[in-house]
């Protein structure tokens, strides 16, 4: 090659020196000379076609920059044309290196963002490739390497009786947890790896060693505990002594949801037999505790009762939230444990009161059975029991706790049914009173008197009872309903009611009185129709029986006087009628001789007898009526005095009593019986 470069050399610089001559009648310049010498100098090697071609074409080359550089040369020797080509060249030069200069910061911006839609070049893809393989092969290998995961075969060791012991194993478990969730959500082909398949066999092995050791201690634990229970009462001492494992528990539920069935099955039988042995011995003791105690506080021991049910309930619902994490759905949480919601949440809230249930599965029937022995200690002991537990109800609703408030709260499900049972109860009371009410008229028709119903002093002790049994229970809605139905019933007993011996308005008229009364001493806007029906029957009663008996003391003397009034109706003057035979002076004195003062007391103190032989005493109306009466016989007594004043008013005629005799007689009859 250096020989080729040195002919080369020599034949350019001749051509420059000969001028050129006439080869076969053409002119022939040295150029094309060296041309034709370089082809034809041919070396025997050469025969193939291709091979020649690249020799020429690299000769030709190597002519080509020979020739520049003359052309450099000859410009150079010619002065202002090689200055202004050197300009140019060095223009283009620093053009070249702002270029590159552009390209190079082109690259950094491409590789800082290599998504670009510029940068898409395949430097920029090969570059981004290479990041995500080495990124890929970085988690690999941390997935592979896990400090928390070196030591797989001694997990099952680790004693979980000690503090340090349960950090270490809780430790190992969330760090295998996390390698099997992140790896089952990786891509298909990193699981064919042989590695990664090896590593997986191993972290399940692993993890079925784990699982079974926490499921076997905590059986025991569970087991052991259950056993201290059932022989000595240590209110929820369990839940201390558990609680520090309920992160294994949530372990347990994620990555081994049949050991987790297993252990809540075993905690359910363990402690529902030790929660339902309690209870029973509480409603036992209330029991006795009724026995001795009044009738007006037969709810303590039910309130006692009642307070140990819901304390119970709701430490053990609290308690059953955070060790068995029910309202956590642990396979699709976040990585901070956040709580389910919405359809989360009622699946929680589901899962919760199935606990609950299968821990206390006799405990309304308990309650029950102990409302329905209170009903049969006193009377008013369904209204007592309703009142008690209702208010239970009412205070869980209003008040919140660690499981949520209000309709979270199980123990106020449970006490919900038995205030159910208990309104039933009182409303079976009321309906038992409400039969009994036509037995209560017959045996009324037994006695000598009718007097007042028995059924009128049930009502006024029920309502004195339930006012102050319901004071702050907040069922007034039942209480009114009650009254409505027994007050209703009992007017309608009323109105039907008969006795052999007492006047039926004398029936009507002191028991409306009895049941007005207690009607307004209730003060409920609900009563106030059947009140005011009360008292009009009560009126229309004593006006029956007042004209019935009382009539018309001066009878004649009446007949007399209408008589009269027939006459001035006929168109008579009152002047004048004392002109008429039938009406005269004459016999009109012997009319009001007839009734001289001894005989009107005498009649008055018969009356009296015939009242007060009708009337009872429980009634308390014998005043009352003497008082209608007296008012009555002063309404007669004043109209006989004004018709005698108007026909007869020269006569000189008058009543034999006086308005005011009337009044002492009638009070003078009242104080000597």
């Amino acid at each position: 090659m250096k020989y080729e470069e040195t002919v080369l050399q020599r034949e350019w610089e001749s051509s420059k020196e000969q001028p050129c001559v006439d080869v076969g009648g053409d002119d022939v310049t040295p150029s094309d000379a060296a041309l034709g010498a370089l082809l034809e100098d041919a070396e025997p090697a050469d025969a193939d076609a291709e091979r020649r071609v690249r020799r020429l074409g690299s000769r030709l080359a190597r002519l080509d920059a020979l020739n520049v550089g003359g052309m450099l040369a000859a410009a150079t020797e010619s002065g202002g044309a090689g200055a202004a080509l050197a300009e140019r060249l060095e223009a283009g030069l620093r053009a070249g290196a702002a270029l590159q200069l552009r390209l190079r910061r082109y690259d950094e911006l491409a590789r800082a963002a290599p998504a670009a839609p510029h940068a898409r070049s395949d430097a920029a893809r090969a570059d981004a490739n290479a990041r995500l393989l080495l990124a890929e092969l970085g988690d690999v290998y941390a997935w592979l390497d896990a400090p928390p995961l070196r030591d797989l075969d001694s997990l099952a060791e680790v004693s979980l009786t000690s503090a340090d012991g349960r950090a270490r194993a809780l430790a190992a478990g969330e760090a295998l947890r996390g390698a099997l969730r992140a790896e089952a959500s990786a891509p298909a082909p990193r699981r064919r790896l042989a590695a990664v398949r090896e590593r997986l066999r191993r972290l399940t092995r692993a993890r079925d060693q784990l699982a079974a050791a926490l499921a076997r201690h905590l059986n025991n634990a569970l087991i052991h505990l259950g056993n201290e229970a059932a022989h000595e009462s240590r209110a929820h001492r369990h839940h201390a002594e558990l609680l520090p494992y309920a992160p294994f528990m949530r372990w347990l539920k994620d990555m081994d949801e049949k050991a987790f069935d297993a252990l809540a099955k075993v905690y359910v039988g363990t402690w529902a037999r030790v929660y339902e042995r309690e209870v029973r011995a509480a409603c036992e003791q209330a029991r006795a505790a009724l026995a001795s105690a009044p009738p007006d506080r037969a709810d303590e021991p039910l309130d006692t009762v009642l307070s140990l049910v819901e304390s119970l309930c709701n430490a053990e619902q609290d308690f059953c939230a955070q060790f068995f994490f029910l309202d956590i759905d642990v396979k699709n949480e976040c990585g901070d444990g956040e709580r389910s919601d919405g359809g989360e949440a009622r699946r929680a809230g589901a899962e919760s009161r199935r606990f609950m249930c299968e821990l206390f599965p006799a405990l309304e029937s308990d309650l029950v059975a102990l409302v329905a022995h209170v009903e049969r200690h006193d009377p008013y002991g369904a209204m007592r029991a309703l009142a008690c537990v209702g208010r239970r109800v009412l205070a869980d609703g209003t008040g919140a706790g660690a499981a949520g408030a209000g309709e979270a709260r199980w123990a106020r499900g449970a006490l919900a049914g038995v205030a159910v049972a208990a309104k039933r109860g009182a409303d079976r009371s009321v309906a038992e009173r409400l039969a009994a009410l036509p037995d209560a008229v017959k045996q009324a028709a037994k006695k000598p008197k009718c007097g007042l119903l028995s059924f009128l002093q049930e009502l006024e002790a029920l309502s004195a009872a339930c006012e102050r049994i319901f004071v702050s229970s907040g069922r007034r809605a039942d209480l009114d309903r009650w009254y409505v139905a027994l007050a209703s019933a009992m007017m309608h007993a009323v109105q039907h009611a008969e006795h052999p011996r007492t006047p039926r308005a004398v029936l009507h008229m002191e028991n409306y009185h009895r049941l007005h009364g207690v009607l307004s001493a209730l003060r409920v806007p609900a009563l106030e129709a059947l009140r005011r029906e009360c008292r009009t029957r009560y009126s229309d009663a004593l006006r029956a029986y007042v004209t019935q008996y009382f009539g018309r003391p001066l009878e004649k003397l009446t007949q007399f006087f209408e008589g009269v009034s027939e006459a001035v109706a006929q168109g008579v003057r009152e002047d004048e009628v004392c002109y008429r035979a039938a009406f005269s002076k004459h016999e009109l004195r012997r009319v009001l001789a007839m009734y001289p003062a001894h005989e009107v007391r005498k009649s008055l103190h018969r009356l009296y007898r015939t009242v007060e032989k009708h009337l009872s005493e429980e009634g308390g109306l014998l005043q009352v009526v003497w008082r209608a009466m007296q008012e009555e016989f002063i309404a007669q007594h004043v109209a006989l005095q004004a018709r005698i004043a108007a026909c007869y008013p020269a006569a000189g005629l008058a009543l034999p009593l006086t308005t005011q005799h009337i009044l002492d007689a009638f009070s003078d009859i009242a104080r000597e019986h």
